[in-house]
């Protein structure tokens, strides 16, 4: 499926977004434009206790379904997180085209950590309390990882394809450049690419076992910082290839123009110390890109853990120099898991659109072993050309995505 052609060039027609500091593109370039974050105390659970009681929680999200409420309702909370986005972003890439888009070709790829699996915890409680005879069996059909692809496809009536990846907190960043390969192979003539992953107790409670939950709103990068804040949501791109794009009419916002993809084989859950996979997937990223040398700013995984942003920063450090400026958008909306790749892709493509890079919030001290420029506080305004996209996982998963700017 690897076509390293880049003359076969990729433009990102629309994005869509929602999670805790917006529940569209708009609102969420707002809140990051007055730095406005989207963490407060955990509601989702009431009645539970676990070590800590914060997060960044979407809320409700009835009043935004573009389908009927019959519809919806074999559907999870990441599926309708994701049809939320989904929609939003075909809807602006055929804003202004001379031509809609070809849905009968176009594929749905989405990275996704917990699919359903709200739904199906409370599926398995009901039917423990319940008894298995009161509880319909067809609940269980809310739980697949597949799910959200799947509802974005039926939704929106997308008869391409669909992909669904699971590879921990990559997986939406390896939906993504795998969506790109697709394209450049003909594989399909359009991609809708991202990923989408609701809260649930399963990921809540087992971040807090192990430890990497910090009790306050995470602080990336800090001498203070203690871990993550979990949080939820889903973001979409429409990705064509650039010259089908030209025909049909429609307004680009982004190049798509590297990927990079590697695995650690390190640990199951702590990155390798020098971030070792990571410094070769931005370098994957940046050689598959035509004149991607140069990077202007990077969009971090920047969970808050010490381990992470400590191998981050060494790798950032090997990959591409020290002159770059870095910062983590997870301080405004948290870690969400699976769906993280495509929200930050989507904050990368508004950052080159808008020529203004998110700041990391909450950013008083940086640790002794975090040495970049981390923007601290406020967006800052900047020339930007090349965007680096970075998200990395449990298992060693690495991915980077190198966005230009269309102009």
């Amino acid at each position: 499926m690897r076509n390293a052609d880049t003359t076969t060039r990729l433009a990102v027609t629309g994005v869509g977004i929602i999670c805790s500091i917006g529940r569209n593109r708009s609102e969420v370039w707002k809140s990051i434009v007055e730095s406005r974050p989207g963490i407060g105390k955990l509601s989702k659970f009431p009645g539970e206790t676990f070590p800590t009681d914060v997060a960044a929680e979407v809320g409700d999200i009835d009043d935004l379904l573009p389908v009927d409420k019959r519809a919806t309702r074999r559907m999870s909370r990441s599926d309708l997180l994701a049809v939320i986005a989904a929609t939003e972003a075909i809807e602006q890439a055929d804003e202004g085209a001379t031509t809609a888009l070809p849905r009968n070709r176009a594929i749905v790829s989405t990275g996704t950590s917990t699919g359903g699996l709200l739904e199906g915890e409370s599926f398995f409680f009901d039917r423990l309390v319940r008894g298995r005879r009161r509880v319909a069996s067809s609940r269980v059909l809310q739980q697949p990882t597949s799910g959200p692809s799947d509802a974005v496809a039926r939704a929106l009536n997308l008869g391409g394809g669909v992909l669904s990846n699971a590879t921990a907190c990559a997986s939406a960043g390896a939906a993504i450049g795998m969506a790109g390969d697709l394209l450049r192979s003909h594989h399909a003539d359009v991609a809708i690419a991202g990923g989408s992953d609701a809260l649930c107790r399963l990921t809540y409670s087992g971040f807090n076992v192990l430890q990497a939950v910090d009790d306050n709103p995470c602080a990336p990068f800090s001498a203070g910082r203690k871990g993550i804040t979990l949080g939820e949501g889903a973001a979409y791109l429409v990705i064509e290839r650039w010259d089908d794009a030209l025909a049909r009419g429609a307004t680009i916002l982004a190049e798509l123009c590297g990927y990079g993809a590697t695995c650690d084989a390190h640990h199951p859950t702590a990155p390798h110390e020098e971030g070792r996979g990571a410094q070769a997937a931005m370098r994957g990223a940046l050689a598959e890109a035509a004149d991607g040398q140069h990077v202007d700013y990077i969009n971090a995984h920047g969970t808050g853990t010490l381990l992470n942003d400590s191998a981050e920063t060494k790798a950032i450090l090997a990959a591409v120099g020290g002159d770059v400026p870095v910062s983590s958008s997870k301080s405004y909306f948290g870690h969400t898991l699976g769906a993280a790749g495509g929200i930050e892709a989507v904050v990368s493509v508004l950052a080159l659109q808008h020529q203004l890079a998110p700041p990391t919030l909450r950013l008083d001290t940086p640790a002794d072993d975090c040495t970049l420029d981390y923007i601290p506080h406020t967006p800052r305004p900047m020339a930007m050309t090349n965007v680096l996209s970075n998200t990395f996982g449990f298992g060693g998963s690495n991915v980077s995505l190198l966005f230009r700017s269309a102009s």
